[in-house]
């Protein structure tokens, strides 16, 4: 039997987004502690019992319910953002096509929209938020204990994927200068969150594989800072128990042919270096349901990292259909029986989150509780 679990963001009641959409500051203070705790304690409930079913994940998050996005929160936490002028990244041109190609009904939404837009960095950034993570920490493990979780998880940002959505301005000298200084502030939020016994911390590295895909205006080619990307991660955690840390990597939860995501062979053995105890990985959808061909192309060359377990994405997390228990084990079985790797390393996941930001989810919630239902079920079969 697989453990299970999934990539921290999950739908947001509808006190919570109303809460979330009279924010300026993408996360609900504590005069609301009543309406979080019950959108808390309903995310972690539907992700240990889905659909009143008696098993369900084994390792859930409090479901990011007072952020409205897994970065959106950062300027509350941060002091060096203005509080007046906002400013958005510039992504490639063939990442627009790409999702328009897809999604032609988006082309005028975002012309005419400001979703991109974010605060604009005046300053070098100096982390501030040590009482919020703590308490969302110390808040998630007294529901854990309530409801009877084995594990929670607390998701936060790495300092690469800051950089993929706030451009550093005048403030840093180049990209490196931002990535480490960022690298240094974070580590502040991973020890506060990880200060609290029985909560863990899951690292959102989506700059890992999707910043190839976006286009990210970095001055450098991807491949050329990604082992900068993953040293940065491993800097902050430095010191820290590696078995309470997740970092997850993915290409972007949108639905489009994902045509420039990087290759996966050139990806992997830079995510092996992460000193992390797992790491959570995109690989249910089409694009990437044959990446466990590299895994073991990879481990016949090399060796799979004892000290690393692979929570592997085998529900897809942007399409309607719902796997089967069969479905889910086949997946799980693709990585696990490769040389070297075996069952204790694997666990069950999920692509992405199901609502990475407040009132974008991929699919509809009875869906995805049906999704996580067939995850645990198939996760338990021989």
């Amino acid at each position: 039997m697989y453990e299970t679990t999934m990539t921290g963001s999950f739908f947001r009641t509808k006190e919570i987004e109303e809460l979330l959409r009279k924010s300026s500051t993408g996360e609900i203070d504590n005069t609301h502690d009543h309406v979080i705790r019950s959108a808390e304690s309903l995310a972690i409930s539907d992700q240990l019992h889905p659909l009143g079913s008696k098993s369900g994940l084994t390792w859930v998050s409090n479901g990011e319910q007072r952020k409205s996005g897994y970065t959106t929160y950062i300027p509350n936490r941060f002091h060096g953002f203005s509080t007046k002028n906002r400013v958005s990244q510039k992504f490639s041109e063939a990442f627009y096509n790409e999702l328009m190609e897809a999604n032609p009904y988006l082309e005028k939404v975002i012309q005419d929209s400001k979703v991109f837009e974010l605060p604009a960095i005046e300053d070098k950034l100096v982390y501030t938020g040590e009482k919020q993570s703590r308490k969302e920490a110390e808040d998630a493990r007294k529901l854990a204990k309530e409801l009877g979780a084995k594990r929670i998880f607390i998701p936060t940002p790495s300092p690469g994927v800051i950089t993929v959505f706030y451009p550093p301005g005048k403030a840093y000298h180049d990209h490196e200068d931002y990535l480490f200084d960022l690298s240094r502030e974070l580590a502040k939020e991973y020890r506060s969150i990880l200060s609290v016994d029985g909560v863990d911390l899951q690292i959102d590295a989506p700059d890992l594989a999707m910043a190839k895909s976006l286009g990210v205006d970095w001055t450098e080619k991807f491949f050329d800072v990604l082992a900068k990307h993953v040293q940065a991660i491993n800097d902050a955690i430095k010191g820290l128990p590696s078995e309470r840390i997740r970092v997850h990597y993915c290409y972007g939860n949108y639905s489009a042919s994902h045509l420039t995501d990087p290759d996966y062979s050139k990806v992997l053995p830079e995510l092996l270096k992460l000193k992390a105890g797992t790491i959570v990985g995109e690989m249910a959808n089409a694009r990437h349901a044959g990446d466990p061909l590299i895994i073991r192309k990879h481990v016949k060359e090399y060796v799979w990292p004892k000290n690393i377990k692979f929570a592997v994405g085998v529900i897809d997390v942007k399409s309607p259909f719902v796997e089967t228990p069969e479905a889910v084990s086949q997946k799980l079985h693709n990585v696990s029986d490769i040389d070297d790797i075996g069952e204790e390393h694997v666990l069950g996941g999920t692509d992405c989150g199901f609502e990475t930001f407040s009132g974008m989810d991929g699919v509809p919630k009875n869906i995805a509780l049906h999704k996580l239902k067939s995850l645990a079920e198939g996760a338990a079969l021989k």
